[in-house]
Formats: structure tokens, sequence, C-alpha cells
């Protein structure tokens, strides 16, 4: 049952803007998000149609279905297709990528879950989601912060020793001033480190049973599971660029540079 209750949320299906809120959500649960980004939280109009609503708040409901059908088609990219794409990047630009992720993550997809949560009022479910929910709304806030933490601390270190790399490998700046960075930092300890702290969302997963929904399920819930795991594949996706395109080009750049100050240094 859990299999076909994950992957119900997933398929394609043609709509009307006669169609119940609640049984779009229910058809697709990445239209939630949509509708959140137009400003409706499915779960306090789900007795009313997508036309009654877009009234309601004002919204062209013809934008509001584009958008639907667009944001459906964007999620058809594969991780092979997008990792392809990107391993032929020069650094700076897998760079720029990553940021604008994190500036997604942030923006967009931790604020959006964490509202999930906060509107979940644990007592409209049984005892099991009940649990579930108390402890999400303490473990949610602190996940959510430590992994912004993580951000900028990785753009301000790994990223800004990289774009160093870079400049001075390209002769934008004086090979002296990556001297003593290189030997303050390494790429190789960076990619052990961020191997071992990979797995930012285990405590997440061990806590909603591995996102397990089934009929009995609250479509809010269902909801709030499908974001929290296709978070979790994005974050996979964003580690793979990292550590299989980002790093070992990174550290092709250190080991040139080193080789470069070495053979100079003969001549002094």
């Amino acid at each position: 049952m859990e299999n076909k209750e994950n992957s119900k949320g997933r398929n394609n299906f043609k709509f009307t803007a006669t169609e119940n809120i609640s049984d779009l959500v229910s058809k697709n649960y990445v239209y939630a998000a949509v509708l959140h980004y137009f400003g409706i939280d499915f779960y306090n109009h789900t007795h009313q149609t997508l036309a009654q609503t877009c009234a309601e708040k004002g919204i062209d409901a013809a934008r509001l279905i584009k958008q639907l059908e667009e944001t459906v088609s964007k999620k058809r990219n594969t991780i092979s297709s997008k990792n392809q794409t990107i391993s032929h990047y020069p650094v700076q630009l897998v760079i720029d990528y990553l940021k604008h992720s994190h500036r997604v993550f942030m923006r967009r997809s931790l604020p959006y879950m964490s509202k999930l949560v906060c509107d979940c009022d644990s007592s409209d479910f049984d005892t099991n989601y009940k649990s579930i929910i108390d402890d999400l709304k303490i473990a949610f806030p602190l996940f959510a912060e430590d992994f912004i933490h993580h951000i900028f601390e990785e753009e301000d270190s790994l990223f800004d020793y990289i774009t160093l790399l870079d400049n001075a490998f390209y002769e934008k700046i004086p090979m002296t001033k990556v001297f003593y960075p290189m030997q303050e930092h390494s790429i190789s300890r960076f990619l052990r480190q961020h191997q071992q702290d990979d797995d930012e969302m285990k405590g997440i997963r061990e806590l909603t049973n591995n996102y397990k929904i089934t009929t009995k399920t609250p479509l809010l819930i269902k909801v709030l599971y499908s974001e929290l795991k296709d978070f979790e594949e994005e974050l996979k996706i964003h580690a793979d660029i990292e550590n299989r395109i980002l790093l070992p080009k990174a550290l092709k750049l250190e080991l040139k540079l080193k080789q470069n100050i070495t053979e100079k240094s003969k001549f002094n």
C-alpha cells in the first residue's frame, strides 16, 4: 500500500479550474507547493474548487494552471541528466549552481516545509500521528537551523577556497595569495568530511518511518512527507554534484597548483 500511495501523488492528470482543491492535491502532492506560492494553503480550502479559491483571492486561474503544469514537467528531470550537464561546467559555474540551490533551499523549500509542520495540528490526528507531529515540531526547526549553518559554513570555507584555487590557476590573482590557504586547507580533507556529513535527514527520516504513507494518512501529512522525501532526494543530488563533480575538479586544481609552486621553487 505504501508504494501505491507514494506514487499516487506523482502521476500526471488532466484537471480544470472546477477541480476540488483537496482532490487536486490528492492526485499530485506537488500541486500543494504551487498553490502555496500563489498564496493558497490547500488545507484551508479543501472543499472549494480551484476557480472559487482563485476568485476569492483575486488570482488568475489560467496563470495558476499553467504554473501547475510547468511544475510537474520540471519534475521529470533525472539525477543522471542533471549531473551529466553540470559535469561539463567550469568550476566557478558549478559553484554558482550550488549557491543558487542553497538559496532555493533556504528561501523556498525550508520555509514551506516549516509552515506545513507548524500548521499540522496534532490534535486533529490519531495517537500515532499526534506523536510524530509533536516530535517534528521540535526536530524540524533544529534540523533547519543546523542545515542553514552548514550552508553558510560551506560557502565561507569550501567554496571560497575553491574559488581562490581557480583564480590562482588561471592567473587572476598572484600565486602567492594561494600559498598559505593551501597549507591550511585540503580538498581531500573536505571530501572526507563531506561524505561523512551527507545524511543530514537521517533523524527526520527515522522519525517519520521513512516518510511512510498509507490510505489512512491525513492529506496534510501526505503532502508534508512527500515534500520531506523530495527534499532529501534534492539533497542527494546536491551532495552528488559536490562529491563527484566539484570536489574532483577542485582537487585537480589544487594538485596542479602545488606542482607549479614546487617547480617554481626550484628556480629560486
